[in-house]
């Protein structure tokens, strides 16, 4: 999760066809109606021979057209959401990540080393160090590894596999997934690279833009399609790229339960989703600015990091992936620094003020 406020925290106790989406335009046209008038009596006469061949208006009679009314389709019922805080606990960090079930996290501590979190509130197992740099954990893959980023060394841990490193030169933005992570990266040219932890590389050349204006990366782990967006939004297969979306946004959630990209630009109010093919989904307007997306698992829910104001508390908002239908909300304190929510949607950590806050999700059908 992106750190989208930066602050400093003291202390450490023993986390290819376009179209457009900004400025209100990513919305199909009106389908044009188009009826002809029916003469309904008598047929347009002319004057006495001798006049100008004109149409008399009161000798024709008809009725003016009346565009066909369109059936609003209701939408679909969807489940309700709620968070409900669970525990608290008070470190200063650099980042945070949590796991995949939710049953233990990974706190970057100020003093640059890293400490194992219980989401109940407390440091638990290990403590060392993974970079050079301050170690800012990212999140975890499948294995239970917690990524972490200095710069071009891409690190991983984990209590099976102890440390790995891989230096990728020119890196802009990376990115785990299931098997390895994604790297976007200035090499000879722009690339897109798959990599495993056995050492294997598949790269696809993207447009340069890609590696002048980092984008946010998110991956439909299903059918492999790795989602890149910069202002343009970008599909990624083994075999090229497709830009799915220009001038749509610079943040993108890939909503796994119905195969759509939730797009927005930092700071901006419009949200909205477009599928594989760029073909608009939805679009609505938030009731804040937003700051950040993450799927919320693969439930078909995407968080939306909302605030009306910084200084005041906002809202992750989760919209239906496919609809734009608002599921539910939680608090989201102000001052927030960054959050981790665990893949299988049941849990979520929150770092704002100093604080580490636990959070039960809650969703019913």
């Amino acid at each position: 999760m992106r750190l989208f406020l930066s602050i400093l925290l003291a202390g450490c106790a023993t986390t290819p066809e376009t179209q457009q989406f900004n400025e209100l335009t990513f919305l199909d046209n009106p389908a044009e109606v188009s009826q002809e008038a029916e003469v309904l009596e008598n047929k347009p006469t002319l004057v006495e021979d001798g006049a100008p061949n004109v149409f008399l208006p009161g000798d024709v009679n008809f009725d003016r057209p009346e565009r066909p009314e369109i059936e609003e389709v209701e939408p679909e019922p969807v489940p309700t959401l709620s968070t409900v805080q669970t525990a608290l606990g008070w470190y200063g960090i650099n980042g945070l990540a949590l796991s995949h079930d939710g049953g233990t996290g990974m706190l970057g501590m100020s003093g640059g080393n890293s400490c194992e979190y219980n989401p109940d509130g407390f440091l638990s197992g290990a403590d060392y160090s993974n970079q050079t740099c301050p170690d800012i954990p990212v999140e975890y893959d499948e294995q239970g590894r917690v990524m972490y980023l200095c710069n071009e060394d891409i690190g991983f841990w984990s209590p099976s596999y102890g440390d790995q490193h891989y230096i990728v030169s020119g890196l802009v933005a990376t990115k785990v997934t299931a098997d390895g992570f994604v790297t976007v990266e200035d090499a000879d040219v722009c690339q897109v690279s798959r990599r495993d932890h056995a050492g294997g590389v598949a790269s696809v050349e993207v447009p340069s833009d890609l590696c002048t204006n980092e984008p946010m990366i998110s991956v439909d782990e299903v059918d492999d399609v790795i989602y890149l967006a910069n202002g343009d939004v970008y599909a990624v297969t083994i075999d090229g790229y497709r830009r799915i979306a220009d001038n749509a946004g610079d943040m993108v959630a890939f909503d796994a339960a119905h195969g759509a990209a939730v797009v927005a630009w930092e700071g901006d109010t419009t949200i909205g989703s477009v599928d594989n093919s760029g073909d608009l989904l939805w679009r609505s307007e938030a009731a804040g600015a937003i700051y950040d997306l993450a799927p919320v698992g693969d439930t078909g829910a995407v968080f939306a990091l909302v605030y009306e104001d910084l200084d005041m508390p906002g809202s992750f908002v989760a919209f239906d992936g496919a609809q734009g239908t608002v599921w539910g909300e939680g608090v989201a304190w102000d001052g927030m620094f960054d959050f981790s929510i665990s893949r299988d949607a049941t849990t979520m950590i929150t770092s704002a003020n100093g604080a580490i806050y636990t959070y039960d999700i809650v969703i019913e059908e």
